[in-house]
């Protein structure tokens, strides 16, 4: 009987030892869990007439169809690299006299009329993009910074970009401040 009571005693001390040490472990909530993949798109549509580029005669027809993914990454629990690539497709009336007087200037002011096209029919372009993203959570999850690139193209121009930012959450983070 005195060693099934030892034994007892025994394993209900090293029971809660062994609660005592689990307990020291401090679980970290990921910021991410897996891999996000998100598709996006619009269509947009429209008709009128009256356009200001055609100096009120003319439609106002536009088209645009902005197809999109975004994919975040978690590399740990702490930080995520966000990719976002999308392409925009449109077409749209004619920029005919958006600058009527856009012919050679002479002494006696600009040359042109608002009566005859100073460009050509209407056009279809494709704009498309790409970002990365680069965010980094504290450990407390209330401070949160970021860096990011980018980089979009179009027919006639390329541009590039860089940005960063610190975000701070206050009161059950529902407020931010840059």
């Amino acid at each position: 009987m005195k060693k099934i009571v030892s034994i007892a005693v025994l394993l209900i001390i090293f029971g809660k030892i062994t609660a005592q040490q689990d307990s020291t472990k401090v679980y970290k909530k990921r910021v991410l869990e897996t891999t996000e993949v998100d598709f996006l798109t619009s269509y947009y549509v429209q008709d009128g007439t009256n356009a200001s580029v055609t100096g009120g005669i003319g439609n106002e027809h536009l088209t645009d169809f902005t197809p999109t993914i975004i994919v975040s990454i978690p590399l740990n629990a702490d930080d995520v690299v966000t990719v976002d690539a999308g392409i925009s497709t449109y077409t749209s009336a004619s920029s005919s006299n958006g600058n009527p007087f856009d012919g050679a200037a002479t002494a006696n002011g600009p040359t042109g009329t608002p009566w005859v096209a100073s460009s050509g029919a209407s056009r279809q372009d494709t704009w498309a993009s790409v970002g990365v993203d680069y965010s980094h959570s504290s450990d407390s999850r209330n401070t949160v910074w970021n860096v990011d690139a980018s980089f979009a193209t179009e027919y006639d121009y390329s541009s590039i970009g860089f940005g960063g930012g610190v975000t701070q959450l206050f009161n059950e983070k529902t407020q931010r401040l840059v």
